[in-house]
């Protein structure tokens, strides 16, 4: 009989945590209104009261929410991770759209509102900042002027100087095209770097073109890996909010008003010290943001703790690409770092 009671009680127990974990878990859509412009936000976590993780995506204007709760769900175990499509972007994007509304200044803006909002709903301090591609030029000018708000910041394919990085990703496609004895490529990419990158105007279809022979040289994906199987099983909850026309139309139109913005950024000016620990993510295979360039920067920045952590099999998606060794950092090291 005691035995029978002692069972009862401790399926009692399990049944009473397991509701508990259900109530606190999150899987939410909103439409969140960030100075005066709405966007498009999720949270997702098995528990309410675990820390706040915030990812600011790449681009400008490429929306991969469902990339990081696809492939980095588990990050949800101990996070709550919130992901988000910036101004003018996928979700966050409408035909009324002003251009002149679509600054780096404004997504910082904008983003720090969103963390704001964040910590008066989680009753939080601070958060934890994931900045991933272009995302790296909002998220390290967030924690180096707000530090007080910030455990870590994660970089993820840190941007430097768009001028530079785009030189060391043509120079890498040239060198490429001449070991290989590709004389159309060769052909190309020379006539191109005649003109590409310039410090003024820059013509997006030069970009593309340079982006076009980057991934056919593996600059961007190590060989062996594709974009292709980045949008494999895609997680159900992100799948019913992808919008294929909203994204391309948020692209689009970022990258025609934000390009030459950015290419304007150097950050070995910019940021020479952050108060909060840093974590640089870099796939060896990256010259679409050179990781040569983001490990001079990350040699050159001052921070009390920072390290940088080299992805072998991946190139600038390296999150997606391993996402197992992704994840098990940011669970078993920046996580519990950030709490010595």
């Amino acid at each position: 009989m005691k035995e029978k009671i002692l069972s009862a009680l401790i399926m009692a127990i399990l049944i009473s945590q397991a509701s508990t974990a259900q109530v606190n878990s999150l899987t939410e859509y909103h439409r969140i209104v960030l100075n005066g412009f709405e966007h498009g936000v999720f949270i997702k976590g098995r528990d309410s009261a675990n820390p706040v993780l915030l990812v600011l995506h790449g681009g400008p204007g490429f929306s991969d929410f469902y990339f990081w709760q696809t492939h980095n769900k588990e990050l949800e175990l101990d996070y709550t991770v919130v992901t988000y499509d910036q101004r003018g972007t996928g979700l966050s994007y409408n035909d009324t759209i002003s251009p002149g509304s679509l600054t780096i200044e404004q997504l910082e803006k904008d983003a720090l509102v969103l963390i704001r909002i964040l910590k008066d709903r989680f009753k939080v301090e601070k958060i934890y900042l994931v900045g991933y591609s272009a995302g790296t030029i909002t998220g390290i000018n967030l924690v180096q002027k707000y530090p007080s708000l910030f455990h870590a910041y994660i970089s993820v394919g840190q941007v430097t100087s768009l001028y530079l990085n785009e030189k060391v990703s043509l120079r890498y496609s040239m060198q490429q095209a001449k070991l290989q004895q590709d004389t159309i490529a060769m052909a190309q990419l020379k006539e191109l770097s005649t003109r590409y990158p310039s410090r003024g105007k820059n013509d997006l279809s030069d970009l593309y073109l340079s982006r076009k022979w980057l991934r056919h040289f593996h600059g961007d994906f190590c060989e062996g890996s594709s974009v292709s199987q980045l949008y494999k099983d895609m997680d159900t909850f992100a799948k019913q909010y992808y919008n294929d026309t909203l994204i391309t139309k948020g692209q689009l139109f970022s990258m025609n008003v934000m390009w030459d913005k950015i290419m304007r950024v150097n950050l070995f000016k910019m940021v020479k010290k952050i108060e909060v620990p840093v974590y640089f993510i870099a796939g060896r295979c990256d010259y679409n943001a050179p990781s040569t360039l983001a490990y001079s920067f990350f040699r050159r920045l001052k921070a009390p703790l920072k390290k940088f952590i080299w992805f072998e099999k991946s190139g600038h998606y390296a999150p997606f690409v391993e996402p197992d060794k992704f994840n098990r950092i940011l669970l078993q090291e920046v996580l519990p770092g950030s709490k010595l």
